[in-house]
């Protein structure tokens, strides 16, 4: 009995691939109904199915095709036949596509893709029937999947490109962004990448220039947020990186600020003047935090860093001069303090910490006995800060103990002059058989 339906099906299943065969005397209805009767009798022949699978897919009756295709693959399924078969429902989708058939296409495509997943170009071939009907969103979710599988760099750039565009469609310009820049990375001559880059760096600088009236309408947030997406369409102008580093030190967000600065510095090859010197001023900040704080340590690191990117400012060696005289390193501190008014002698914040200094020193020899020393250092406090009345007391009460009371009353006379009101020096002058310039009270007439 198995013998004779395996003859029979073998008859039914031959008789119907000579209706199935193209020409005038093709009969599909007849060619279904001839493998139905050798499946009827023989249910467990792939064959069958897959024949019977062909012939309603010429009747475009796609539902039942990929059914009978499923059956077949059921019965003998193995890689190659997997893609055969999908291969052939792609085929028939495309050829929908082309008629712009989109809802049997995306059928199909889908279908394809559930017989053999690894035949990722269905996805591209489903995305494209997804756009003739608008569902672009669906599309992307598709073309992203090849993306992340599809291994050939060139056969992403294409893509890529139709991603890009989808998104600047959909309002998503950082995204597009994103995907031209990585066609660009596949072929940087491409003339479609290049033009939609131009596009989208135009939009890029329209963003840096409402981040500048946010930062005029004191909304540094809103300002970050559309340096955000500045940085995203066109991550190759520095503008934005430094704009939005300053920003976040403004901010007080300083890792943000030196990363984006550090960016900066990398992508020229450290020659932005702008870049090291926002990187110098940010350290700079950052270390005065950390003196405030007390943490003298750590705010000398910084300060060292700011000195690396920056070495004219006056401002960072002063604070670096203020650490290492907070950490009892007076000879650094004068190092610091000396370098800076070198470079800006006009700088009056140095000036008072040198003369501070150098008086605090003179002050230090004096206790010691050390009086040449102490008198030098109090003529280095008057030759910074030459304004300071006890400057001058401190130098002739030196000057008196060397013996040298003439260097003392001329000191001193510079005090009453300064100080017409410094009863200390005038009542020096008078000890040294000296009236001082003139009349003491004549400042009160």
């Amino acid at each position: 009995m198995d013998r004779i339906n395996k003859e029979g099906a073998r008859k039914h299943y031959y008789k119907g691939v000579e209706l199935l065969k193209p020409g005038p005397e093709q009969d599909l209805e007849a060619a279904i109904s001839e493998f139905s009767k050798a499946i009827f009798l023989v249910d467990d022949q792939p064959d069958y199915f897959a024949k019977r699978a062909h012939a309603y897919m010429l009747l475009k009756d796609y539902k039942t095709a990929v059914s009978n295709f499923r059956r077949s693959l059921k019965l003998l399924h193995t890689s190659e036949l997997g893609r055969r078969t999908s291969n052939l429902v792609d085929a028939e989708g495309l050829a929908r596509l082309r008629h712009q058939e989109f809802p049997d296409a995306i059928f199909l495509f889908s279908a394809a893709l559930d017989l053999d997943p690894s035949n990722i170009y269905c996805y591209v071939h489903r995305a494209l029937a997804q756009i003739g009907q608008s569902k672009l969103d669906e599309a992307l979710k598709g073309l992203n999947i090849y993306l992340e599988r599809e291994q050939k760099p060139k056969a992403k750039l294409l893509i890529h490109l139709l991603v890009a565009r989808i998104n600047k469609q959909l309002k998503n310009p950082t995204t597009a962004a994103v995907h031209v820049n990585s066609a660009l990375k596949i072929d940087p001559v491409n003339e479609e990448a290049l033009r939609l880059y131009v596009q989208l760096k135009g939009r890029a600088g329209e963003l840096f220039a409402e981040a500048t009236a946010y930062l005029l309408r004191n909304q540094p947030l809103k300002a970050v947020d559309c340096l955000k997406h500045a940085i995203e369409l066109d991550p190759k102008d520095t503008r934005f990186l430094v704009r939005r580093g300053v920003i976040f030190r403004q901010m007080g967000q300083y890792n943000e600020a030196v990363a984006d600065l550090e960016g900066v510095i990398e992508l020229t090859k450290g020659t932005s003047t702008d870049a090291l010197r926002q990187l110098a001023i940010t350290y700079n900040q950052l270390g005065i935090e950390l003196y405030s704080a007390r943490e003298y340590t750590q705010a000398l690191a910084v300060f060292q860093l700011a000195i690396k990117h920056d070495k004219e400012s006056p401002s960072i060696y002063i604070n670096r001069g203020d650490c290492h005289r907070e950490m009892q390193e007076v000879g650094l501190a004068l190092e610091d303090y000396l370098h800076a008014h070198k470079l800006n002698e006009a700088d009056n914040e140095v000036r008072i910490r040198l003369s501070t200094l150098y008086d605090a020193r003179g002050l230090t020899y004096f206790d010691r006995g050390m009086l040449d020393e102490s008198y030098r250092e109090f003529s280095s406090a008057i030759h910074y800060l030459p304004q300071v009345p006890h400057y001058y007391i401190h130098r002739a009460t030196t000057a008196m103990e060397l013996g040298n009371f003439e260097s003392a009353v001329t000191d001193f006379r510079e005090v009453v002059r300064i100080d017409p009101h410094n009863e200390q020096a005038w009542a020096k002058l008078s000890s040294l058989g000296d009236n001082g310039p003139g009349d003491r009270f004549a400042s009160d007439s």
